[in-house]
């Protein structure tokens, strides 16, 4: 009976293990999932600020914009296809009060016989929306519209006038609007001044402001337009709901991603997460939730955990108490005995690198600092210029272990930062040719590399170079003189391979399982008797892999070595428009 009992404690232990990290997986990739919209979401408005200041610019170098230079101004700037889901851009005009009639008759005179400043009204100033591209459908409601009749709209241009930042209003009801698919709205507005009239202080902007470059936004297009199709239908498909400020309520929600398509028995969903967006002082609030059934006791593999442990209670009633116990002291002692096996292995490959790799170049420091000290006053300017050349060789031989050392320390502790955004790998290898080429220059090696201009990957800017710089590094140090090195790019099914080759000395069949392999690291000199640490290699390693890429290496003894890494190509989805 005892151990029956000791077999259902140990069943519901398991069970609420695993339920427990079910539960915490659950949580990490929803929480990863929501941190990934929102920062979709707030790149996109910060593209969008980007467009409507390129538009500011372009009113504020001319004061004859047409309608039709605005056209071609959008259409250059590939609106549709950059940035979807946007409703328009446009340009609202600051009428004075005196100068309405002529401004009015004006445009009726140059082909639009009904063109009128609404709503109409006695007021000190007046702002019509005067171009508005696509000029279709729709939008064609908008010409005319007067945005600072509108309290919500006025506050917003207010804000922009005086600040001079992009200001996103209030949730609003765009004019645009039918009685069919009503969509809650909102405003991004960015002044255009006087171009000669200073704008340092508010004073001064007021005085200087002639109209607002905008873009109205229905929020379902635009919401959909940024995250595309990561809300397709399924079982644990994540619910969005964006709301204007801090108000959680139907009054403030400006889009809900099951609003056409609820999901059904999921009445008390399992993941949470608040996350606010801030844009110029402008608050969004983000209440994301989901149900993943892979939590509940009767589904998945906690089902199968329970199963499991009941059987196995079962089999251990048969079983006696001793022999129970052995074997779980057996089982404990077992996997204590591989983490201390690994923790050695790590202490003792630290002591290795440190005992072995940091005396050598130290004491050459100690050898050469002696001869300066004792015998400088018998030296020529060369002889003291060779020893000082030394000196630094060792020393930089030395930082750059400590500094392989220390990296390595912090990706196992995992405190290296991991942000991945938009980089060119044409201007990131030129970066690391331009360290580098004096080191291949002193052996007469050629590198050559062919990466496409277009190719951006979706990449840690700091990790990438620290993966280029030693793979470029090492083929440098293991080319003879004269050698050349390549660099390629290719793109594959959403990746890039990115190989970098030599035509070197190779690498033994026996040496290519050891590269990537802590337990096993590898230090071998270079042509021109450089040497290295050989944590070069699990730095890239680590970081291709924290990528979710792959690195691989083919090599032929004599004939040269080919290193190859695979990364994702940055694209719009990726996460939204870095910048």
């Amino acid at each position: 009976m005892v151990v029956l009992l000791l077999g259902i404690v140990l069943t519901f232990v398991a069970v609420q293990q695993t339920q427990k990290n079910a539960k915490d997986i659950a949580n990490q990739e929803f929480e990863s999932n929501g941190n990934d919209i929102k920062l979709k979401l707030d790149a996109r408005l910060k593209a969008h600020a980007l467009l409507l200041r390129s538009g500011a610019a372009f009113f504020a170098a001319s004061d004859t914009v047409t309608q039709e230079d605005w056209r071609k101004f959008i259409v250059s700037e590939k609106v549709n296809r950059n940035l979807p889901g946007i409703q328009g851009v446009g340009y609202s005009l600051i009428i004075p009060r005196n100068q309405l009639k002529e401004h009015i008759q004006s445009f009726r005179e140059n082909g639009f016989p009904d063109y009128d400043v609404i709503p109409v009204g006695d007021r000190e100033i007046y702002t019509s929306i005067i171009y508005l591209e696509p000029f279709s459908g729709p939008n064609l409601r908008a010409f005319g519209y007067d945005m600072y009749s509108e309290p919500i709209r006025r506050k917003a241009m207010e804000i922009s006038r005086d600040s001079d930042y992009a200001m996103l209003s209030d949730k609003i009801i765009l004019v645009q609007e039918t009685s069919e698919d009503v969509q809650a709205g909102a405003l991004m507005y960015v002044p255009v001044y006087r171009t000669g009239m200073q704008t340092n202080t508010v004073e001064e902007r007021k005085a200087a402001i002639k109209g607002w470059v905008y873009s109205p936004y229905r929020m379902d297009d635009l919401t959909s337009g940024i995250l595309g199709n990561w809300n397709l239908p399924n079982e644990n498909r994540i619910h969005l709901e964006v709301y204007d400020n801090d108000d959680i309520s139907d009054e403030a929600l400006l889009y809900d991603s099951q609003s056409k398509n609820k999901i059904t028995n999921k009445d008390k969903p399992n993941l949470y997460l608040k996350l606010p967006i801030v844009f110029n002082g402008k608050k969004w609030t983000l209440e994301i939730t989901g149900e993943n059934e892979n939590i509940s006791i009767l589904h998945g593999v906690t089902f199968i955990v329970l199963i499991s442990c009941i059987i196995i209670s079962l089999l251990l009633f048969a079983l006696s108490l001793a022999l129970i116990d052995a074997n779980l002291y057996a089982k404990q002692i077992r996997l204590l005995n591989k983490q201390l096996e690994k923790l050695n292995t790590d202490k003792d490959r630290f002591i290795s690198i440190l005992g072995h790799d940091l005396k050598s170049p130290f004491n050459n420091i100690l050898g050469f600092s002696e001869i300066l000290t004792d015998e400088i006053n018998s030296l020529n300017k060369d002889e003291i210029e060779d020893i000082a050349k030394n000196i630094n060789k060792s020393a930089r031989i030395t930082n750059n272990l400590l500094e392989d050392i220390l990296m390595w320390a912090r990706t196992q502790q995992g405190s290296i930062p991991f942000k991945p955004q938009n980089l060119s790998l044409s201007a990131t290898c030129e970066n690391i040719l331009e360290i580098l080429n004096p080191n291949a220059k002193a052996k007469n090696i050629t590198i050559n590399y062919s990466t496409a201009d277009h190719i951006n990957v979706f990449a840690d800017n700091d990790m990438l170079n620290t993966v280029l710089r030693n793979l470029v590094s090492n083929a440098i140090k293991f080319t003879d003189n004269g050698g050349a090195i390549n660099i390629n790019a290719i793109e594959n099914s959403g990746n890039v391979t990115i190989s970098v080759s030599d035509n070197g000395i190779g690498i033994a069949p026996d040496d290519l399982t050891k590269l990537f392999d802590i337990s096993q690291i590898l230090s071998t000199t270079g042509t021109a008797k450089e040497t290295g640490t050989g944590l070069g290699l699990l730095l890239c390693k680590e970081f291709v892999e924290k990528h979710g890429g792959k690195i691989w290496v083919e090599s032929e003894v004599g004939k040269g070595s080919d290193f190859k890494f695979t990364l994702p190509i940055f694209t719009e989805q990726s996460y939204g428009i870095n910048n």
